[in-house]
C-alpha cells in the first residue's frame, strides 16, 4: 500500500478506537475539533511509519498513540488508559476478524490489498457502531476498572489470545487469510468459554452486591423497631394525658390545640408504621436511614407508602442506588426550608418511584440535561454521576423516567417519577 492508502487504513481504525473508548467510559460530550486533529495526526503518523516500519513494530507505535488519544481526550490515568485500550482492542479486533471470515465467506479468496482492507474497515466501522448502540459495554468495563481481579485476568486472557492472531497476521499475512475460518472458530471457542467465566463472576458479584445491602440495613430493621416501641410508649403517654385533660379542664380551646398536637405526634408514628409494614424491609431500613438524616439537615422529608407489596424487577441493590440517588440529590439542592415527598405506588401495570422535591422552577432545557455525565442542577456540585446512574439503571430494565414542574402550596417543585411495568 501507498502511503494515503495506508494513512486512510489508520483513519478507521483510530475512530473505530475513539466510538468504543467513548461507550466504555461513559463520555458523551467530545470536542469535534480536537478529536478531528488527533485522528489525523495519530493517522498521519502511523501511516507514515507503516511506511518505513515493520508492521509488527507499528503497531505498537498505533498503540501508544491511541493511549495518547484516550488520556486526552478523557482526561484519564494511565492506568485507566491503559484498560480502556486493552477492552478496546479486545472488540476491535474481534470485530475485524469476524469482517474478514465475512469477506472471506462471500468474496472467496482475499489478498492483503487496499480495496479489500476498506471494505474490511467499512464493515467493522458499521458493526463498531451498532455495537456502541445496542450492547452495553460501558457496563463490561464497569465491573473490569472495580478492581475484580476474576475480570481484569478473563480479559487479560483474552487479549493474550487475540494478540497470538494478531502477530500470526504479521508474521505471515497469506496463511492468515487462509485459515481465517478456523482462526475465528479456535478463538470464538476460547471466547466462550471466557465469557462463561464472565457470567459467573457477574452472578458473585451481584450476590457480594445484594450480602452489603442486607448487611448494610437490616441492622437498621431493628433501631426502626425500637423507635417505635419508644414511640409506643409515648402514644401511651398522651392518651393518659388526654384522658386527664378531658376530666380537670374546662377550657374548650386547650384541649382542642392538645389534641391537635397530639395528632401531630400521631402522624409521625404513623409514618415509621408505615416503613415496617413495607414488605421490602432492605428498602424500609434504607428509608428509615434517610429519615434520620433528613433530620439532622432540618429536611422536611415525608414518605407515602400506597403500596406495602411494592416489588420490581431490580436487584435489591439497584433500587437503593435509584431511590438512594433521587434522595440525595433533592438533600443537596440547598434550598432554603427544603422539603422532599418520596411516594411508592403502582398505576394500573406499573411500579411508580416519585419524588417531589421543592425548587425553583427549571425550564426544559435544565431538565433535559439533567441526567448527562457531568451536568448537575446542584449550585455546589459539578459531579452530576449519580442521576445519570438512574438513567443507566432504568435503562437496564426498560423503564421510564418522567421529569417536570409542579405547583404546590404556592411553592415549585421538581417531580422526578421513575417508572417499571409491574412483574
Amino acid at each position: 500500500m501507498n502511503l494515503i492508502e495506508l494513512i486512510l487504513m489508520s483513519i478507521f481504525d483510530i475512530v473505530e478506537y475513539v466510538i468504543i473508548s467513548s461507550k466504555l467510559v461513559n463520555h458523551n460530550k467530545i470536542d469535534k475539533f480536537l478529536v478531528t486533529i488527533y485522528i489525523l495526526g495519530a493517522s498521519i503518523i502511523t501511516g507514515i511509519s507503516g511506511r518505513y516500519i515493520s508492521m509488527r513494530y507499528n503497531f505498537l507505535i498505533g498503540g501508544f498513540l491511541i493511549c495518547c488519544i484516550i488520556c486526552l481526550l478523557y482526561d484519564m490515568k494511565i492506568i485507566e488508559t491503559i484498560y480502556v485500550y486493552i477492552v478496546s482492542t479486545i472488540i476491535i479486533i474481534s470485530i475485524q476478524l469476524f469482517s474478514i471470515v465475512l469477506l472471506k465467506v462471500f468474496l472467496g479468496n482475499i489478498n492483503y490489498e487496499f480495496v479489500y482492507g476498506m471494505i474490511s474497515e467499512s464493515i467493522s466501522l458499521v458493526m463498531v457502531i451498532l455495537v456502541v448502540k445496542y450492547i452495553p459495554i460501558n457496563l463490561m468495563f464497569k465491573f473490569v476498572m472495580e478492581n475484580n481481579k476474576i475480570f481484569k485476568a478473563i480479559v487479560l486472557n483474552i487479549l493474550v489470545l487475540l494478540a497470538t492472531i494478531l502477530l500470526y497476521w504479521h508474521m505471515d499475512i497469506s496463511g492468515f487469510l487462509k485459515d481465517t475460518i478456523i482462526m475465528l472458530f479456535f478463538s470464538s471457542g476460547i471466547i466462550y468459554v471466557n465469557l462463561v467465566f464472565i457470567k459467573d463472576g457477574l452472578k458473585n458479584k451481584h450476590d457480594e452486591q445484594q450480602l452489603k445491602i442486607f448487611e448494610a440495613y437490616f441492622p437498621i430493621i431493628n433501631e426502626l423497631i425500637d423507635e417505635i416501641r419508644r414511640k409506643q410508649h409515648e402514644f401511651d403517654n398522651h392518651i393518659q394525658a388526654l384522658r386527664m385533660l378531658t376530666i380537670t379542664s374546662t377550657d374548650h380551646e386547650s384541649i382542642v390545640n392538645s389534641m391537635n398536637n397530639y395528632m401531630d405526634d400521631l402522624k409521625i408514628d404513623n409514618n415509621l408504621i408505615d416503613l415496617i409494614k413495607l414488605d421490602n424491609k432492605v428498602l424500609a431500613g434504607f428509608l428509615y436511614s434517610k429519615i434520620k438524616s433528613a433530620g439532622k439537615l432540618g429536611i422536611n422529608f415525608n414518605i407515602i407508602i400506597e403500596d406495602y407489596g411494592f416489588k420490581t424487577k431490580l436487584k435489591d441493590y439497584e433500587l437503593i442506588e435509584i431511590v438512594g440517588n433521587l434522595i440525595n440529590n433533592g438533600f443537596e439542592t440547598k434550598v432554603a426550608d427544603n422539603v422532599l415527598i418520596l411516594k411508592l405506588k403502582k398505576e394500573k401495570d406499573m411500579d411508580v418511584i416519585e419524588l417531589k422535591n421543592k425548587h425553583p422552577y427549571l425550564d426544559i432545557k435544565n431538565i433535559n440535561k439533567m441526567f448527562k455525565l457531568g451536568s448537575s442542577i446542584k449550585s455546589n456540585s459539578g459531579r452530576g454521576h449519580g442521576l445519570y446512574n438512574v438513567k443507566d439503571l432504568v435503562k437496564k430494565y426498560n423503564g421510564k423516567i418522567e421529569i417536570f414542574n409542579d405547583k404546590m402550596n404556592e411553592e415549585n417543585y421538581i417531580v422526578f417519577r421513575v417508572l417499571f411495568v409491574r412483574n
